[in-house]
């Protein structure tokens, strides 16, 4: 989509702010390049409050990681939802639609790349439950990624997106992780295979430093099919295949002095069988192909220097384009009346910002602040081509499933860090401003007009602060309490969204789903408590209780008649509304133990352990029925024991993964729960993983792992928790087909030079 004048506006706006900043006088130290693909998290005390999973791009290749799903496998209280194949209605999407952190997931976990903030989740059309969704998230390939940083609970102030009920960091490589002054050539080929999809990798990295330059570029593709089940059902089939593309150039015209250009591109195909679908409306079911691509190009400016206001200075302009675009074709019959339905609708994301964050020493203190600035223009796009088999005629409808919407958002943070003997204190404050304006109303108010009168623009700003005090019980082991408060205000899906039943059909009257231009924004309030640290020589401890409060969460709810201004709505209609409140508690815990520290032919082996339990209540004003919330995952524990050659010439690991059983509560918010009745029982599980690499004289790199050896049939549940009982033959094959992969191998082979 072609950027508008105000986009194009707010780039010329920014770009001299940035060139100011680039022509400072003040140095950057870049990090040495010491291990390729080993990268330690900067700017970040280890032990600092909260609780956080960090991972290498080494872990994610020992994972099995090609995507969402396997970067939370051992963590605790984190799962990744997802779209399953034929889910949904025959234009409904499929793919990961984000993280469940703590029983908060959806849009209310943020997930960003590089500090840019990546696209929510889009609800589907015709969906009357928050948790539906019609396009995932899926806009990025892990081998790109240096670092991942999964940060439970509501985040506390700093940089980047901040999540109501978590946030999810992704940090792409750099030259310097593979080049310096004594290495200024690297190149390598890494060929991967993932048996539970099927999936081929082939990736290229080059790079190169030269003087003041170092460039890097990295092209991976993929091909694969769909995510094979062990379940008894077969899945729908997915041929699909993506490309990746990551270049930087770098350039240090003097010491401590670091400009960096960025492009970072991703594209997607999936051809699809709804083959779940075959029945009196759809004979053969349906097909989709469905495109995702997303697109980002960057400058970056990077220094370090002692001067009165900063030590360090980042600053980022960028420009971000995201689409997934869905077409669907099936064979279609109705009313005895055979039809060819083809429908395209998609979701489409343009954004354009600027960052600058700093941090500043005094002495023991600390002061962390920045700001960030982005416009983002919207739409979701549906048009319908329904052709009479009979006499060839076409029905061609087109409207938007939620108004297009232009969306400027301003915000700024400063966190401080005191340090009093053995008494640290950090309070933050962020403040966040959204405006959203919406605009092409005609193509949305097709069949139901009232609805174009209830949009409004909409301008709102909130502040959340947050405050941790930690107190050092010894030098490397400390004790925290911390306080954050979140706010995520309603998405213009949410305020705007427009489903009905009859605008594409002709008929005269139906049901529908719009949004709520009233909608209030949902807050929390996090407590977490928790000691972290080595406790010992050798043992490294983490532990934590939570408590969260959340207010106002938006559901959809069933209205009353509305015959003035919705005559021909007439069969229900459905908004989302602030329904209730929740809270959620619970703790997580984890242990690592380096048995080499203790006896020196254990040398490099360890155990690592981790474990999570959670509970939930919410309740909903209007009706003043309380039940667990749905979204709570079940106990989950893991162990691993590993050994890491302390030459670097190999290691091998065996983990076991425990979570328990657990039948999601009748959704106390959700208009669609009632009608599910009883929700499948999804059981526990324990799996068992091994895996094993080996560096071939620095030359070579082998990875190899077998997932589920014990080839136990499982759920996960966040992906199963909302499916009916199996009661009847349809039910039952939606739970097998959504049975985890069973026994599968994956294994990645590099060359380097």
């Amino acid at each position: 989509m072609a950027a508008t004048p105000g986009c194009n506006t707010l780039r010329l706006a920014l770009l001299p702010a940035l060139l100011a900043a680039a022509l400072a006088p003040h140095a950057y130290a870049a990090p040495a390049a010491d291990d390729v693909d080993t990268v330690v998290i900067t700017g970040k005390r280890i032990d600092e409050p909260g609780t956080t999973t960090a991972l290498t791009a080494d872990d994610l290749t020992r994972r099995g990681a090609t995507d969402m799903q396997n970067m939370a496998r051992y963590a605790p209280l984190v799962s990744v939802p997802g779209a399953a194949s034929g889910s949904g209605n025959v234009w409904d999407g499929a793919g990961n639609t984000g993280f469940n952190i703590r029983g908060v997931e959806g849009n209310r976990v943020s997930l960003d790349l590089d500090g840019i903030a990546l696209p929510d989740a889009a609800p589907k059309p015709d969906g009357m439950t928050a948790n539906a969704f019609g396009v995932g998230r899926d806009y990025f390939d892990p081998e790109t990624f240096r670092t991942v940083e999964i940060s439970s609970g509501t985040t506390a102030t700093r940089a980047g997106t901040p999540g109501l009920g978590g946030a999810v960091t992704f940090v792409t490589k750099a030259p310097e992780d593979y080049v310096s002054a004594t290495h200024p050539v690297h190149a390598d080929y890494k060929f991967g295979y993932d048996g539970a999809a099927n999936m081929r990798m082939h990736a290229l990295t080059g790079a190169v430093h030269s003087g003041a330059w170092e460039a890097l570029a990295l092209l991976v593709h993929r091909d694969g099919s769909a995510l094979e089940s062990s379940g008894s059902v077969a899945v729908n089939p997915d041929d699909w295949n993506s490309d990746a593309l990551l270049a930087k150039l770098a350039y240090s015209p003097r010491q401590g002095h670091t400009l960096v250009a960025t492009i970072d591109a991703y594209r997607a195909q999936h051809r699809r069988r709804f083959d779940n679908k075959q029945g009196a409306s759809y004979p053969e079911g349906a097909a989709q192909d469905s495109r995702t691509r997303r697109s980002r190009a960057s400058i970056d400016h990077r220094f370090t220097g002692t001067t009165p206001w900063f030590d360090t200075l980042e600053s980022r302009i960028y420009v971000q384009d995201a689409e997934v675009a869905d077409a669907t074709h099936a064979r279609y019959i109705t009313g005895n009346q055979p039809y060819v339905r083809d429908i395209a609708t998609g979701f489409e994301n343009d954004s354009v910002g600027v960052t600058t964050n700093a941090t500043k020493r005094f002495g023991a203190h600390g002061l962390a602040y920045g700001f960030s600035a982005e416009s983002i223009e919207t739409r979701r796009p549906w048009r319908e081509d329904r052709t009479v088999i009979a006499t060839g005629a076409h029905q061609i409808m087109s409207k938007n499933r939620m108004a297009d919407t232009d969306t400027r958002k301003l915000a700024a943070y400063a966190r401080g860090e005191l340090a009093l003997g053995d008494f640290t204190i950090t309070p933050g404050l962020r403040y966040d401003h959204r405006e959203l304006k919406p605009k092409n109303l005609s193509t949305y108010a097709v069949a139901v007009p009232g609805a174009a009168g209830e949009v409004r623009e909409e301008s709102d700003g909130y502040f959340t602060p947050s405050l941790a005090l930690a107190y050092a019980l010894r030098p490397e082991w400390s004790a925290y309490l911390q306080y954050s408060r979140g706010t995520r205000l309603p998405t213009a899906a949410e305020r705007t969204g427009t489903y009905d039943s009859f605008s594409y059909t002709g008929g005269s009257n139906g049901y529908a789903v719009l949004g709520n231009a009233g909608l209030k924004k949902e807050t929390s309030n996090a407590f977490e408590l928790g000691i972290k640290g080595q406790v010992a020589r050798g043992v490294r401890v983490s532990a934590a209780l939570f408590h969260t409060s959340y207010d106002n969460l938006i559901e959809y709810a069933a209205q009353p008649p509305d015959p003035v201004n919705y005559p021909t709505i007439t069969f229900g209609l459905y908004r989302p509304e602030n329904v209730g409140d929740a809270k959620t508690w619970g703790g997580e815990a984890s242990a690592r133990f380096d048995f080499g520290q203790w006896s020196a032919p254990l040398n490099g082996t360890s155990l690592a352990l981790v474990a999570g339990v959670q509970h939930s209540k919410a309740r909903n004003e209007a009706s003043g029925m309380e039940a667990e919330l749905a979204s709570t995952l079940p106990r989950k524990a893991s162990a691993t024991l590993a050994w890491d050659d302390p030459g670097k010439r190999g290691g091998a690991s065996v983990s076991l993964v425990h979570v328990g059983a657990k039948r999601a509560d009748a959704d106390v918010f959700a208009a669609a729960s009632a009608a599910v009745g009883t929700r499948f029982a999804v059981p526990s599980y324990t799996i068992m993983d091994l895996a094993a690499y080996w560096n071939v004289g620095g030359n070579a790199e082998l990875t190899a792992g077998i997932y589920n050896v014990t080839d136990k049939k499982y759920w996960d549940y966040a992906n199963s928790r909302s499916l009916p009982a199996g009661t009847t033959a349809a039910t039952l094959a939606d739970i097998e087909r959504q049975a985890r992969p069973g026994r599968y191998a994956a294994v990645t082979f590099k060359l380097i030079y």
